[in-house]
């Protein structure tokens, strides 16, 4: 399979075929809307110390580019969240692993994702890291679905609003791949 550089999304049926796929947003545009949001990260949390919370495996590209920018002490952990795994593009049940090893309480975290599409899992990952009683609790995405949001959360760092297409590379995946 070629590895994808650039975002992308489907125009037909999602094959890995160069003509069914449609570049969107440029790795130019991405790197740059990577620093600008570092820099604000970077002085809303001047002084402080942030923990990183990446919901994998989606958001591991966007956070590993995103930590190279960033000033602030920081750390980095993860949890996996799964709603469409092999059933495509289909949701099922949202499961999230690996929360009994965060420890949050009173610290500064922000989650990354690589997409808010329907809002689904943030908006609950978001209500379970609560319950840990961080000192500040925040989030960020690569992309945000224009139209396609079924819930009142909003994260609070969207790097692009984009409409409401099947987006694959960057680290969005298709069935895992």
């Amino acid at each position: 399979m070629k590895r994808l550089f650039v975002l992308l999304i489907a125009a037909t049926s999602l094959t890995f075929a160069n003509d069914h796929l449609i570049p969107l947003i440029s790795p130019a545009e991405i790197d740059q809307k990577i620093k600008e949001t570092a820099q604000q990260i970077n002085q809303e949390y001047a002084g402080k110390e942030l923990k990183i919370v990446m919901l994998m495996k989606g958001a591991f590209v966007v956070a590993a580019d995103l930590i190279r920018h960033l000033d602030i002490p920081c750390t980095i952990d993860h949890i996996t969240t799964s709603s469409y795994g092999k059933n495509g593009t289909n949701r099922g049940e949202l499961r999230i692993m690996g929360l009994e090893n965060l420890k949050l309480e009173n610290q500064d975290v922000l989650v990354v994702d690589d997409i808010f599409d329907t809002g689904f899992t943030m908006k609950n990952v978001i209500e379970k890291l609560s319950d840990e009683n961080p000192k500040s609790l925040k989030s960020l995405v690569l992309l945000a679905k224009k139209d396609n949001c079924q819930v009142t959360y909003r994260p609070d760092y969207v790097l692009f609003d984009v409409d409401n297409h099947f987006v694959v590379g960057y680290g969005l995946d298709y069935k895992e791949y």
